[in-house]
This record gives C-alpha cells, structure tokens and sequence, in this order.
C-alpha cells in the first residue's frame, strides 16, 4: 500500500489549516515557523506524481516473483493512511 502524493499534499493542507488557526488564536507564533510551514507546502506541492513508475516497478517484480513486502512495512503503511485520514477530517 503507498500513500499517495495527493494524500500527502490533502494531510499536509490539513495540516496547515490548523496551524493557521491556532497562528490566528495565538498573537505569539513565531514567523519562523509560519514560513517552515509554508515552504513545506510548497515543496510538497511542487512534488511529481510517480505512480507509473512506480506501478511498472511492481508489475516486473511480481512476474519475477521478486515482490515481497515486510511485515513492519505493512504495518507503517496502515498507519501511516490512518494518520492521514484523521488529519484529512
């Protein structure tokens, strides 16, 4: 299972939408931090979707019979999905 690179930038603007509210309830927040935010935004943003790739990646190594997925990576996936779909209500 991957996350995607949507579901990443849906977490990320999930993300940020919080931050700028506490920003806005909080007059203390550091610029610095409110310009992290931002330029992580935008990288993000700027990533490439690599789903092709990645899916012709898969299809060879099935065929091959290469494809084996570690059970911790399954669980780090699974709850990896579960943050983003917390942070994405």
């Amino acid at each position: 299972m991957k996350i995607s690179t949507e579901q990443v930038r849906a977490a990320l603007e999930a993300y940020v939408k919080t931050k700028r509210g506490k920003r806005r309830a909080d007059d203390g927040a550091s610029d610095a931090a409110s310009a992290r935010v931002d330029g992580l935004q935008r990288v993000v943003h700027d990533m490439p979707d690599e789903r092709d790739i990645i899916v012709h990646d898969l299809r060879t190594k099935v065929r091959h019979g290469a494809y084996f997925v570690p059970s911790r990576a399954i669980v780090d996936a699974l709850l990896g999905r579960l943050t983003a779909d917390l942070l994405e209500d």
